[in-house]
């Protein structure tokens, strides 16, 4: 499929779901949205830390990873890949690759019941290695979603950069420590 085909499939979709809404009781919803911004570095060069944001790699480096893969002709991360996850807050959400140029940058659409995210990630070189860039941009489809966009914060991100940069000095995920029972 060619980007301008997925492109105006995603569109059309668009307009599906925006007649579907114009004709529902909830006809005057308006979704809020909200923005995380984050940086993080790592001791690895782009061409070393790109391919690792990909669903299928994740599976190496991001503890408890979980996703299916619906479409992608190589396998592993491209343009117009698209995946699903689960999981909370938001249940199933799939996952589009809307941008991919290796080793600058990768762009996602996602899409849940309640929710639609686009994630923005540059990478940059730097004269240690690579500084990566996290954009958030979250759209509240129902108030629950609107609910859950103000608690956004950039944690996840942090936490993701740790586990990358762990991976890349170490080959290991980095595992959250254990909790005591009882």
């Amino acid at each position: 499929m060619k980007r301008m085909q997925f492109l105006a499939a995603l569109g059309q979709i668009g307009v599906a779901g925006a007649a579907a809404m114009a004709e529902s009781p909830a006809a005057g919803f308006r979704g809020r949205r909200a923005k995380t911004d984050y940086t993080h570095e790592v001791e690895a060069p782009p061409e070393a830390v790109f391919p690792l944001l990909c669903p299928v790699r994740e599976y190496e480096w991001v503890e408890g990873w979980t996703c299916e893969m619906v479409f992608s002709e190589s396998g592993v991360a491209e343009e117009n890949c698209v995946f699903r996850t689960g999981g909370a807050p938001h249940g199933v959400a799939t996952w589009c690759v809307t941008r991919y140029e290796l080793p600058a940058k990768i762009e996602f659409v996602v899409v849940a019941a309640d929710m639609v995210m686009r994630l923005s990630i540059t990478l940059e070189r730097t004269a240690a290695g690579t500084k990566l860039h996290w954009v958030r941009l979250f759209t509240g489809l129902t108030d629950e979603g609107n609910a859950h966009a103000g608690d956004r914060t950039v944690e996840r991100d942090r936490a993701l950069g740790e586990q990358l940069n762990y991976f890349l000095k170490t080959g290991k995920m980095l595992r959250a420590a254990p909790t005591s029972g009882g």
